[in-house]
């Protein structure tokens, strides 16, 4: 491994050292924290937000959904499905890991059976 002799364990650094890549690392940790909070934040408010393009609004009207419940959201979720329904296994396993945690919170989950 290059540069083996840099590396020194945390056993052998003084208190102050250990103490002080400590508060680094706590420093680092809650930026990090903060910038995951943001992205959620915002892709959450994005999500919210209802659908601009027409086109799009209809097509989920069309389908019975109640014309407040039409958001970027649930475009997501329809896209989702007809990609499932079309043979796409990656939209498949995301929909039924979706509905997992639905079902998880209310009734144990969704069992999948596999009989290869």
């Amino acid at each position: 491994m290059p540069n083996e002799k840099n590396l020194i364990p945390f056993n052998q650094r003084t208190e102050s050292e250990a103490r002080e890549y400590g508060r680094a690392g706590g420093i680092a940790s809650g930026a990090s924290r903060r910038r995951k909070r943001s992205l959620k934040e915002a892709a959450d408010i994005y999500l919210s937000l209802p659908v601009s393009d027409k086109r799009k609004w209809n097509k989920i009207a069309r389908r019975g959904v109640d014309p407040e419940d039409v958001d970027n959201q649930m475009a997501m979720i329809i896209g989702l499905t007809e990609a499932a329904t079309m043979g796409d296994a990656k939209a498949a396993k995301v929909v039924i890991d979706l509905l997992g945690e639905v079902a998880g919170e209310e009734d144990g989950g969704v069992q999948i059976i596999d009989d290869l």
